[in-house]
């Protein structure tokens, strides 16, 4: 997934110009950007905080907890690494942090570094499941109106085709958003990661809900597999919970 620095207010890394969007892209993807909340939903929600949890044949795979300040780069992740549950504070913006395991701070150095750079790739991945309408128009993308088409559900859609420069953490990446006529929201999308030559894969997006000042949707399902990607205790505020964002000492 790609890089997700430019959604927080201080965006520290500088990445390349892409070129302007069509103009139907461009009309399609307003028309999206309105429909989430527009400047004045997306500036009211400084602080996120959701569960990712993946479920394949009705089973829980995957939960991580999730809590972001987009002021400040402030980033918590709760999780399990291969010894047990833990806990990492980092600053997504530095990409520097601190773990806690079973209530106490990680001291061994590669354990510890392991941790805070696996919650920096669970929020690279997690936070593009669940703004990934949010970053059309973000540096460094290409964004091309790809046509119309009917969604697996059957909604009639603009299809927004996303792929990027050299930013983030996996570039070829490619994405197409089904952006449906009526709600002007996404209703779909489908992707190839890496640049892979192979067919897509197309996850519905359903449950769309007014959280806080935005439009979020809570669940992505597979279209033909048995997986689902749900969004739990989804809050957005326009203040931070410090209690959360603050490593025990």
């Amino acid at each position: 997934m790609r890089l997700l620095a430019c959604l927080s207010v201080l965006c520290l890394t500088t990445t390349p110009a892409a070129a302007e969007p069509d103009a139907k892209a461009a009309t399609v993807g307003k028309q999206l950007w309105n429909a989430l909340g527009g400047d004045d939903g997306w500036n009211r929600a400084r602080y996120l905080r959701y569960d990712f949890v993946v479920e394949r044949d009705g089973k829980k795979l995957v939960t991580r907890a999730h809590y972001w300040d987009r002021w400040t780069g402030r980033y918590r992740v709760d999780a399990r690494d291969k010894v047990g549950p833990t806990t990492v504070y980092l600053d997504v913006n530095t990409k520097k942090g601190e773990a806690w395991g079973a209530g106490a701070k990680i001291t061994d150095a590669a354990r510890a570094k392991s941790a805070v750079d696996d919650a920096y790739g669970a929020y690279i991945n997690d936070m593009y499941w669940l703004l990934a309408p949010y970053k059309v128009f973000d540096p460094g993308v290409t964004l091309v109106h790809a046509g119309e088409e009917k969604s697996a559900a059957g909604e009639t859609c603009d299809v927004l085709k996303l792929s990027f420069g050299n930013v983030g953490l996996t570039p070829k990446d490619v994405y197409w958003l089904c952006v449906d006529k009526t709600s002007h929201l996404v209703v779909q999308w489908r992707y190839v990661l890496g640049g892979e030559n192979k067919p897509p894969t197309t996850f519905a997006w359903t449950d769309w809900k007014k959280v806080g000042s935005i439009m979020l949707s809570s669940t992505r399902t597979a279209v033909g597999k048995p997986s689902v990607i749900r969004f739990e205790s989804l809050a957005v505020s326009d203040k931070p919970d410090e209690a959360a964002l603050t490593p025990p000492h």
